[in-house]
């Protein structure tokens, strides 16, 4: 339970600083987008750095799930935490903020007119390399700052660089919140399919990297990464076998 509570913190905090710097930028022009970024860069390297483990995001949930890093049946409960929270801080900033109902903070293509298949094509893209950095880091020694640092970072970039032709969600909470609390569904389905969909792959690209790195080891007289099989969240030591 308590894991529970701060899943749904963790998510909270993110959601509602990422949304209250996309409304700042959005009603009094006072960020530039790549301040924007920053401010979600840092609220995930903070949140991770200082909570600990928290998935902040259903897709990631799904992929640990899918990898049998996760209880499947944990999944339903960790996901509507998620969203509700998610939810819960997109009305916490509407009361505080005060927002008009043109002031939309949500996730949609830029511009509108343009389609669905190059946003698609960038979140799925740009999720599958969050998934790579979050697996990676995962499966290291690193403290619990330098996971957030590196997460953070991650997301920072990734949101720089297709933030301006997706909006730069990679998270269906993200996405969700303020599409619930606006009642605005526009192209939401691209913010749920392709984060999870990239994830998934993602995870699957790490997963045959290094198990390819494994073998050689294991061909190479059992040096390097012979020793270990990495998969997404996990280590498993590399004998016939072995789960």
């Amino acid at each position: 339970m308590m894991k529970l509570l701060l899943e749904g913190v963790a998510t909270f905090l993110m959601v509602f600083w990422s949304c209250v710097a996309a409304l700042m930028q959005e009603m009094h022009h006072g960020l530039t987008f790549p301040t924007v970024c920053l401010v979600v860069a840092l609220t995930v390297a903070f949140v991770l750095g200082w909570m600990g483990p928290a998935h902040l995001n259903p897709a990631v949930t799904l992929t640990f799930a899918a990898f049998r890093y996760f209880p499947w049946r944990k999944l339903p409960l960790y996901v509507a935490t998620q969203i509700g929270a998610s939810v819960l801080a997109c009305l916490s900033v509407n009361a505080i903020m005060r927002p008009h109902d043109d002031n939309f903070y949500g996730t949609v293509p830029r511009p509108p007119e343009a389609g669905a298949r190059l946003p698609f094509l960038l979140e799925l893209l740009a999720s599958a390399v969050l998934m790579i950095v979050i697996s990676t880091v995962a499966t290291s020694n690193a403290s619990k700052a330098v996971v957030g640092i590196a997460i953070g970072a991650t997301v920072g970039t990734l949101g720089l660089v297709i933030g301006p032709v997706s909006g730069g969600s990679m998270n269906p909470a993200r996405s969700l919140g303020p599409a619930i609390v606006f009642g605005r569904y526009t192209s939401i389905w691209i913010y749920v399919v392709a984060p999870v969909a990239g994830m998934l792959l993602g995870a699957l690209f790490n997963k045959t990297v290094r198990q390819s790195d494994a073998i050689v080891g294991f061909l190479c007289g059992g040096r390097g990464a012979s020793s270990r099989v990495v998969v997404v969240g996990r280590s498993v030591t590399g004998a016939p076998g072995t789960n």
